[in-house]
């Protein structure tokens, strides 16, 4: 029993550095010691990447800038698609509405990506906040971003809804 493990080792999972980063268990909640890699109650591993210098760096910060990088694609993307779509329609009596429906499509999509983002960067932030992980800027700047885009995003849609009850 003395070397037994009840989790797989977070080299074989994570193959990178494994080093400590809660000083409590998210899965279970038990006080494990911030030297230790393992959970000593469930054996969950807590575990963190390291960057090219070997310096830990958290993973919700890092996810948090991935998905900022895709609302930006994302929105791009689906406006583009929208507009097209708008532009292709040749029925000026139906115009509006098929703006607005693109417009709702548009942020449904993009806005659950922004809502995720702020979601990692908030998360990234406080794992960040005693200075043990990296990348704490990049959780900031994720949040930034998809918060900007989320408010010209919901101003697009409020402009979309003022000119379909205009319309009306």
């Amino acid at each position: 029993m003395g070397d037994m493990s009840v989790a797989p080792h977070a080299v074989t999972v994570f193959p990178q550095t494994a080093v400590a980063t809660r000083y409590s268990c998210t899965l279970c909640g038990a006080r494990i010691a911030p030297s230790s890699a393992y959970c000593s109650h469930c054996g969950a591993a807590h575990a963190v990447a390291t960057d090219r210098k070997g310096r830990p760096v958290d993973l919700a910060a890092t996810r948090s800038l991935q998905l900022a990088i895709l609302v930006i694609v994302a929105n791009i993307v689906v406006g583009a698609l929208a507009l097209g779509v708008v532009v292709l329609t040749s029925d000026t009596k139906n115009l509006v509405n098929a703006a607005l429906a693109l417009e709702l499509l548009h942020f449904l999509v993009v806005g659950g990506l922004v809502a995720a983002t702020i979601s990692y960067g908030v998360r990234g932030i406080r794992e960040t906040r005693n200075g043990r992980l990296g990348r704490r800027n990049w959780a900031v700047l994720s949040i930034v971003v998809s918060g900007l885009v989320g408010v010209v995003l919901a101003g697009s849609l409020t402009a979309t809804f003022v000119m379909f009850l205009h319309q009306a």
